[in-house]
């Protein structure tokens, strides 16, 4: 098992918001790199709005990525305008990976007799 991180950034202008990303190992080797970028007038706000844009670049990460490799970090610069493009917590991370079979692609550790995920979330 190899750990791995990612970390995340932003831009959002009048038009576009741009959400870049790059997983790494802990070595920082770069493993997979990934870009999105939408227009503001015809992007869901919703969706942009949830957190749910980073939650599917990490999915991509994961499908993308030997399955050797564990997720065990992943750091979001704040977003600028948080009324449009939010970053999603802890709690809202380990409910997209169960609901999404992903425990696979995380570091799982044991808390008080049960597994639970451990990939630390940062926001800077």
């Amino acid at each position: 098992m190899t750990p791995y991180k990612i970390f995340f950034t932003n831009r959002i202008t009048t038009t576009s918001v741009v959400v870049c990303y790059n997983a790494s190992t802990l070595n920082n080797e770069e493993i997979f790199n990934g870009r999105i970028k939408m227009q503001i007038n015809t992007a869901n706000a919703r969706f942009l709005a949830s957190g749910n844009v980073a939650l599917r670049a990490i999915e991509t990460t994961m499908m993308g990525i030997d399955t050797k490799y564990r997720l065990v970090a992943v750091t979001f610069t704040k977003p600028m305008q948080q009324e449009i493009l939010s970053i999603p917590d802890y709690s809202n991370f380990n409910k997209y990976v169960f609901d999404h079979g992903m425990t696979h692609g995380v570091l799982m550790v044991m808390d008080k007799n049960r597994k639970k995920i451990g990939v630390k979330i940062t926001e800077i």
